[in-house]
């Protein structure tokens, strides 16, 4: 079977189940090829439909890239024949999407194990719709399938086929920092989240927090380093950190011994412990996520979630200064809350005394089926279909009190991490967020995320190869929509 995969853009980040789903199609002896709508020119994709000629088209699409992926499918259906499957975030949360015209079908859940067996039966004239995880169209009716069950033993995956993501595009390649997952799988409860209904949809059908060993883990990572530059790891998991304690000493040691470079992780305040972090700083651990999400504590627990107290997120602070590690700060803007601009001034004061070395905010997207979806519509803060855009980096969907206070909001995004780092700016905050400079404070948001992401954490090693890459996406992104 020929599968072509597409996805849209490249923002610096290796898109792992992708990469995944590959090596997964082509251990099963299938033949993929990668298109990457808006990085690859346009007229390169009909080239590649003529001459490889796909007999399934797979798209990967998170919400609000969905958008660009079902216009594109709908291009490409008025001139080619095959087989339309979408999976990724949207199709797993929306199980209408199969509704739509020229979708033949959509993938709801994890896909290593079911999509390869969806081409093998299709290529064999199988019942290929009634593949566990499928949800299909034929002959005018819908079949939907129920879930299959979770991969049991990350171990049996293959890695992550890389080479089709860096022949898509070599820049990806180029790049010092490769991404890896350890292990998948969240516990908590967090309602802006997809884990609270993904842990949900997969109840009984396995171990939702599963690890590979760390001599897998080490043993990729050396074989990436041996093909390609490597100056930094980024680990992906939803929580790095929860993991078992001889689990992190076995990684600790044979990274150390083995790979010895930078890296990163995430982590949450409460599982960190002054002995782990202190081995994990010893083996190469330079920067953490860590989620804060809102100052208001009230709000970050009875409407976030989050479950989390603020006097636990700054002692975690501390802890990781201790240990000089980087901490990313990650919170919430534009909140579905009475005064939403007050509580993002308290999550602005928040993150000030936590003195992290950047404070990286988002604007809040009500993803489909997170319980803050369901709280935005009760509170009417959303109403009707969402209008979603690619990047939570722009502006607010949410409705609020009114248009001044939406630009407030979306000002005050992009001026935050500023404000954390230089507090002096803090009693100007309200003044400067009022401006109508809006395109000016989105050219200064990515100039500080490239500064603390590619300088002040992870220098860049290359200037030469990787610069001319940073300085295109900078631009991307300013104009991204």
């Amino acid at each position: 079977m020929k599968v072509l995969l597409i996805f849209k853009d490249s923002v610096a980040v290796e898109r792992m189940a992708v990469m995944q789903i590959s090596a997964a199609l082509k251990s099963q002896g299938h033949q993929v090829r990668l298109f990457i709508l808006g990085v690859t020119p346009r007229k390169e994709l009909d080239a590649l439909m003529v001459d490889f000629k796909p007999r399934i088209v797979g798209y990967s699409a998170m919400t609000g890239e969905h958008l660009a992926l079902v216009a594109l499918n709908d291009e490409l259906k008025k001139t080619y024949d095959f087989f339309a499957v979408f999976g990724g975030p949207h199709a797993t949360f929306c199980h209408e999407f199969i509704e739509e015209d020229g979708i033949d079908a959509i993938c709801i859940g994890e896909g290593d194990l079911v999509f390869p067996e969806f081409c093998k039966r299709l290529e064999e004239g199988g019942e290929y719709w009634k593949v566990e995880t499928f949800h299909v169209k034929r002959d005018g009716e819908i079949y939907r399938n129920p879930l299959g069950d979770l991969v049991p033993e990350l171990d049996l995956l293959e890695y992550p086929d890389r080479t089709i993501l860096y022949e898509a595009d070599p820049n990806i390649a180029r790049l010092g920092t490769k991404y890896f997952m350890a292990g998948r799988g969240c516990p908590y409860k967090c309602s802006y989240c997809f884990n609270v209904q993904y842990n949900a949809n997969y109840k009984n059908k396995g171990k939702i927090i599963r690890c590979r060993t760390p001599e897998q883990v080490v043993h990729e990572i050396e074989w990436v380093r041996e093909r390609y530059p490597l100056d930094h790891v980024s680990f992906l998991d939803d929580l790095f950190i929860l993991k078992p304690r001889d689990w992190i000493e076995e990684f600790a040691a044979k990274y150390k011994e083995r790979v010895g470079l930078p890296w990163s992780c995430t982590v949450r305040a409460n599982t960190l412990k002054d002995e782990t972090i202190a081995m994990l700083r010893d083996c190469g651990m330079t920067w953490v996520w860590m989620g804060v999400e809102c100052g208001d504590e009230a709000i970050a627990n009875k409407i976030l979630a989050r479950g989390l107290t603020n006097k636990q997120i700054i002692g975690a602070a501390r802890t990781l200064q201790r240990h000089d590690v980087h901490l990313i700060a990650q919170n919430l803007i534009g909140l579905p809350v009475d005064n939403p601009f007050e509580t993002d001034l308290k999550t602005l004061d928040l993150n000030i005394e936590m003195r992290p070395s950047f404070g990286w905010s988002s604007i809040l997207y009500p993803y489909p089926g997170s319980p803050i979806e369901k709280f935005a519509r009760e509170s009417g803060h959303l109403v009707g279909k969402p209008a979603y855009m690619e990047t939570n980096k722009r502006s607010s969907m949410l409705k609020f009190s009114s248009d001044k206070e939406r630009k407030r909001i979306e000002n005050l995004h992009k001026l935050f991490g500023v404000i954390v780092r230089f507090p002096f700016l803090r009693p100007y905050a309200r003044f400067l967020s009022g401006l109508p400079l809006t395109p000016f404070y989105r050219f200064i948001f990515y100039l500080w995320y490239g500064y603390c992401f590619k300088i002040k954490m992870t220098r860049i090693k290359s200037y030469r190869r990787e610069l001319p890459y940073f300085v295109g996406l900078f631009w991307r992104m300013i104009f991204k929509n």
